[in-house]
């Protein structure tokens, strides 16, 4: 009698390739390597990973389910680009969310939850002023899961954490930009602030943290779109 279990470690090795395809492609994506609108050739991409083709398929489904990337006709594979409405859809998304968590919070009062988001501002205050983007977008998504977990519903945390892995590339063109956006500071400390007082003020600064990010991830697209439209040779 064959054992139910039988085979299930044929495929591990390849899993792991195929996860370490991943997260090359990833991190040359949240780092800027690889630009939104940027085509991944499939051959080109397995020679330079030096994988096979089917690998970096799988590869890439991965990241479109994080939409990362995004299949175009007559194009492939290219790394998805954020547009004005993605931006909006990203933040009343998370808004829904994290203003549940505001009152979550404003109830309880949590010392321990309390206690990780002021740690988590002093790291991406820390990481902001030493340049460390990486470290910042860290803490900046850490901060927010930390606010969402003070729902205590594990659904809403999966929910957010899916959430936060699609508006990665969002997040990373935003803080690898901050100097051309004009940002001189990080403002997770006055909300941090405001989620110590009334339920009422605690909700208004995350809804203005939140729009504040929103206005400037879309500024940050204009300079994108003028400066690819400056750069366009014309004939």
């Amino acid at each position: 009698m064959t054992s139910p279990i039988s085979g299930l470690g044929a495929g591990i090795q390849r899993q792991s390739t195929a996860a370490q395809a991943t997260d090359a492609v990833r991190n040359a994506i949240l780092s800027g390597r690889l630009p939104p609108g940027t085509p991944l050739r499939e051959a080109a991409l397995a020679a330079e990973l030096g994988v096979s083709r089917s690998t970096v398929r799988e590869a890439a489904r991965i990241l479109e389910s994080e939409s990362l990337v995004r299949y175009q006709m007559n194009r492939g594979i290219v790394v998805a680009d954020i547009t004005g409405p993605d931006v909006a859809d990203i933040y009343a998304a998370r808004a829904s969310v994290e203003l549940a968590a505001v009152d979550a919070l404003t109830e309880h009062r949590d010392p321990v939850i309390y206690q990780k988001l002021a740690d988590l501002v002093e790291r991406i205050e820390r990481a902001f002023e030493r340049g460390d983007t990486t470290d910042a977008l860290d803490g900046d998504r850490l901060f927010h899961a930390t606010l969402v977990a003070a729902t205590g519903s594990p659904r809403l945390r999966r929910f957010h954490a899916a959430l936060q892995q699609e508006q990665r590339l969002a997040l990373a063109l935003a803080e690898r930009s901050r100097r051309e956006l004009g940002r001189t500071a990080d403002d997770h400390r006055q909300l941090l602030d405001a989620l110590h007082r009334s339920p009422e003020h605690a909700r208004a600064e995350l809804t203005a943290h939140l729009q504040s990010g929103a206005a400037e991830l879309r500024r940050l697209l204009d300079l994108l779109a003028d400066r690819n439209e400056r750069g366009t040779p014309r004939g």
